[in-house]
């Protein structure tokens, strides 16, 4: 069995584990890993970048975490995304990516409320306490005239990067529950040359912006956008150029799917979370991992759910209907 190490102290593995993940994921050129994921293979994010060596010092495989918080009334709640989940080809079925992934879940657990994932492996996932959960919203339109200018956020000026940055605060962030962002991470965003900006400005300044593509990944997909008038007539303005997701029916759409996968960290701080997050109307009394099983109260009752339908009741789809809550939707900026 393979030794597991922080990428930070085997520098010289870099190359040989983008490699890895990019044949993982099938990568064509010109797209690049390490341009679409900047945020979690970044240098400044090795410590979180998990490898596993055999004796000679080959990558046998990878996880990448990237530590954020999501904002609750005047509580950050800290939560670990993880990406970039790769295994040598030649050396699947011999227990690498079960050893790899519970030592990356037993390093985080105590220090995060919730992990996160994409993937479309959902049996694989499933038998590792992860939970397809969260509404994304799809919605797109016939083309018309519009005027926005292409561009990439590295090439604005400082000026109209903070006017971005403002409009993101003032209008994504306040229609989602979604990632607080610093200034390390829009330093980060500046890297993902492959994503496309579009603008739009009123007297000089950006009045609007989405952002549409990331290479390789969300081909034609509009998954961040912010504008300073109504969201939902913006919304149908830009579903004439791209698939809108959102994370709450902002215009009429049928189309509804899963957002990702989730599984709880720290029990203290996920019933923290859940009580913020619920308004105080549920708080969870104990999570029997083996069974997968929650148990909560809620008006004055004690009720059990599966972890599944739990998550979902809070996430979506298909939300506790008594209960008002915030939607939770993260930018493809910042998935991994």
């Amino acid at each position: 069995m393979g030794k597991i190490f922080p990428l930070s102290e085997k520098p010289s593995c870099f190359e040989a584990t983008v490699k890895l993940i990019e044949k993982s994921f099938h990568y064509k050129r010109p797209n690049s890993f390490e341009i679409d994921f900047a945020p979690l293979i970044d240098k400044s994010n090795h410590k979180n970048c998990f490898i596993m060596l055999d004796e000679n010092e080959n990558v046998l495989a990878h996880i990448g975490a990237k530590d954020q918080f999501l904002t609750l009334g005047n509580k950050q709640f800290p939560i670990t995304m993880l990406g970039g989940i790769a295994v040598d080809e030649a050396r699947r079925g011999e227990g690498h990516f079960q050893t790899l992934l519970q030592d990356v879940l037993a390093e985080k657990r105590s220090d995060t409320t919730l992990f996160l994932l994409w993937s479309d492996l959902e049996k694989l996932y499933n038998k590792f306490g992860f939970h397809l959960c969260g509404n994304q919203f799809e919605y797109s339109s016939e083309r018309k005239d519009t005027h926005f200018i292409k561009t990439k956020y590295k090439h604005l000026s400082e000026l109209e990067q903070k006017e971005i940055q403002t409009l993101y605060k003032e209008s994504f962030a306040k229609t989602y529950l979604t990632l607080n962002r610093k200034e390390e991470d829009w330093k980060l965003i500046e890297k993902i040359s492959s994503a496309d900006l579009f603008i739009k400005k009123h007297n000089g300044r950006i009045s609007h912006y989405y952002f549409m593509n990331k290479g390789q990944d969300l081909p034609e997909i509009i998954y961040e956008y912010g504008t300073k008038e109504e969201m939902s007539p913006f919304l149908k303005e830009i579903g004439s150029y791209g698939k809108v997701w959102m994370g709450k029916p902002l215009v009429d759409t049928e189309s509804l799917q899963y957002q990702f996968f989730m599984t709880p960290g720290d029990l203290r701080l996920f019933t923290e979370f859940t009580l913020a997050f619920t308004d105080n109307k549920v708080s969870i009394r104990n999570i029997n991992v083996m069974k997968q099983e929650v148990y909560f109260d809620y008006n004055e009752e004690l009720l059990g759910l599966d972890l599944d339908e739990f998550l979902r009741g809070l996430f979506g789809p298909g939300t506790f209907e008594e209960i008002e809550m915030p939607a939770i939707f993260l930018s493809g900026l910042d998935s991994i």
